[in-house]
């Protein structure tokens, strides 16, 4: 099959949040992100942003580059499967609730590293 240089502006991608329970437990829940394609050029920034924060967070640095939250909405342009808390209502994907979404604990975060960790494995596989 020949490559096809005009891709797709999105794709879809699953993501996996783990949400701190009692008693030091934690439950999981998964969602089908849907991702904006970036040229190359704006992923390697976006990657290594990502790196420096990751770093400036371990090291208890100040951080005055890009927060999560900012990379994390910019890649996100649409969702399935996330719901209302009574679990049979989805939720539309919106600006408002993209915002709601990116408040969660730990799911920018997962949102930024699953999109690296996702062009990292096509290019391993190449």
């Amino acid at each position: 099959m020949g490559f096809i240089l005009e891709q797709t502006p999105t794709f879809s991608w699953p993501i996996t949040i783990r949400e701190q329970v009692d008693n030091g437990r934690y439950r999981t829940h998964q969602f089908e992100a849907v991702f904006k394609r970036l040229p190359q050029s704006r992923m390697e920034e976006l990657a290594i942003d990502f790196q420096r924060l990751r770093h400036a967070v371990k090291n208890d640095e100040l951080i005055d580059q890009i927060p999560t939250r900012a990379i994390a909405d910019e890649i996100l342009v649409g969702w399935s499967g996330i719901f209302e808390a009574d679990n049979t209502t989805q939720i539309p994907y919106s600006e408002e609730s993209k915002a709601q979404l990116l408040e969660v604990a730990t799911v920018a975060e997962m949102l930024v590293q699953t999109y690296i960790e996702s062009i990292e494995k096509a290019k391993a596989k190449n």
